[in-house]
């Protein structure tokens, strides 16, 4: 799948904690953003962040800090959408990018009654094929299935 380019910005001195870094939740809240507006892209209709796996603080996030959070479409099921979240900062000093926090977020894509809903049935008519087969395997497999 294709790396997307969802988000970025500029760390500020108000995002940092009592040690000099910036607060994890913080962190977390631009990587879930960034993952709403790419399953947004998906699909049309409404779609809830219901889980969060495998997140990894590699390095600290500093004030001036660019960063730049990239999704990837890890998985389609039924009813979610599995976007594995990259944060890079480029780093004043050295004017490099690296990643250094990535997470699998989960969406349940739901109706206006927060009902679960297949995401067949809200997929976007102009995704791309491989995303529309994902999504057709994904509404075929049962759901304890082994990947």
């Amino acid at each position: 799948m294709e790396k997307i380019l969802a988000l970025r910005g500029r760390v500020y001195p108000t995002d940092l904690n009592h040690m000099g870094g910036v607060f994890g939740g913080w962190i977390m809240s631009k990587m879930d953003k960034a993952a709403s507006i790419t399953v947004e892209g998906l699909v049309i209709g409404q779609a809830a962040t219901v889980f969060v796996t495998d997140l990894h603080f590699k390095e600290p996030v500093k004030n001036g800090d660019i960063f730049t959070i990239y999704t990837t479409i890890d998985s389609i099921g039924r009813t979610s959408i599995r976007i594995h979240v990259d944060f890079n900062v480029r780093r004043r000093e050295t004017n490099c990018e690296c990643s250094v926090v990535d997470a699998i977020f989960t969406f349940v894509t739901v109706d206006e009654a927060h009902n679960k809903i297949a995401v067949l049935d809200v997929l976007r008519h102009d995704v791309e094929e491989d995303i529309r087969e994902m999504a057709r395997l994904g509404a075929s497999t049962p759901r304890y299935a082994k990947k």
